[in-house]
């Protein structure tokens, strides 16, 4: 038996069947829980803001804050919340059954994957103090209360 070089468009199917395979494997990966969380965007440092301090129109972190990540528990309340909203962000003990509130009033600064809830999250702006407790361990998540516009 005699062997022929494949034909050229079988050699384009397969070079572009194993771009798509390592697309999806890099897209599915996912760190461990064991590893340390991505480090918080900051801002330069400043006296931290009130609740009521307005938000950017263009979605910056505020002075003395900073943009902290977070995926919720229910992906569904995604859909509900928009930039420029304040909510009150609790973490979720799923062992004990408990709810610990992280932050109060913190501003929503982007909302992520509205459309699809399995890759989105939220991005608040967070006191550093507050930074630090939002950081979810393993049998832990976050659910988010939104509060409602203060009257202007």
């Amino acid at each position: 038996m005699r062997w022929r070089r494949p034909a050229r468009g079988k050699l384009l199917r397969l070079a572009v069947v194993a771009i798509l395979l390592g697309s999806a494997a890099l897209t599915s990966w996912s760190p461990s829980s064991e590893c340390e969380p991505p480090p918080a965007l900051t801002a330069p440092a400043a006296k931290t803001p009130p609740a009521s301090a307005p938000a950017s129109d263009d979605g910056q972190v505020p002075a003395g804050s900073v943009g902290v990540p977070v995926r919720l528990a229910d992906p569904a309340a995604l859909a509900l919340v928009e930039a420029g909203n304040r909510v009150d962000l609790l973490r979720l003990d799923e062992s004990s059954g408990s709810t610990t509130p992280v932050a109060d009033s913190a501003l929503v600064l982007q909302v992520t994957g509205s459309d699809d809830p399995a890759i989105g999250g939220l991005l608040l702006a967070l006191t550093p103090d507050e930074a630090a407790q939002a950081v979810a361990k393993p049998g832990q998540s976050f659910a988010v209360q939104i509060r409602p516009p203060e009257p202007s």
